[in-house]
């Protein structure tokens, strides 16, 4: 299932990026960069990041992002009691913009990548407590739907979209840990770079 998904991910990419290079071409001119940084939450944790987003076209860009992950998963796991952690790792993404009035809704296609180490921990009340470290390397595709509004200055945005994906424990060096479906909502601030 996470081959298939992982799979499915690539060739929409791979798709959106040949099917916009031709209009990149035309619109050399209205290319720009963005500099920025966002905190995505979600039940399980936060992610800030410092965000890279360079346009091909006028509607369509590339993002990077490079953060930490911190997790705590309280009673969420279906492997142990108790997982908290932390990691870093980063993302690329493609994004869609569609003009709205004084600002623009965004739709994207995102795969994040990241190295955690997290602590757990099992019956923790009890004489047969067990504990541990495990490291993973997790691939976490998500979709992405949202809207950002200029500021004063019209080179600075604000944004706020929600995204939905899957974790998937690609490499796991220790016992299992939890991995899933995941639902986030992100703030991001950007600046422009380049007109």
């Amino acid at each position: 299932m996470e081959q298939k998904l992982f799979s499915l991910f690539l060739l929409l990419v791979f798709q959106f990026s040949g099917t916009y290079s031709q209009t990149a071409v035309k619109e050399t001119n209205n290319k720009r960069t963005d500099l920025g940084v966002s905190v995505q939450l979600y039940p399980a944790g936060l992610i800030p990041t410092l965000n890279l987003e360079h346009y091909l076209t006028e509607r369509s860009s590339l993002v990077y992002r490079l953060g930490a992950n911190i997790v705590d998963r309280q009673d969420f796991s279906d492997e142990n009691d108790e997982e908290k952690g932390e990691g870093f790792g980063g993302s690329l993404g493609y994004r869609k913009h569609f003009p709205l009035k004084k600002g623009k809704i965004i739709a994207g296609l995102n795969m994040d990548v990241w190295n955690l180490w997290i602590d757990w921990e099992n019956d923790s009340n009890s004489l047969n407590m067990t504990s541990g470290t495990t490291y993973t390397l997790v691939l976490q595709p998500w979709l992405e739907g949202g809207y950002f509004f200029d500021l004063k200055n019209p080179s600075s945005q604000i944004g706020i979209t929600v995204g939905f994906g899957r974790e998937i424990n690609a490499i796991t060096n220790g016992k299992d840990v939890e991995q899933g479906l995941i639902a986030s909502v992100t703030v991001q601030y950007v600046f422009s770079l380049k007109k």
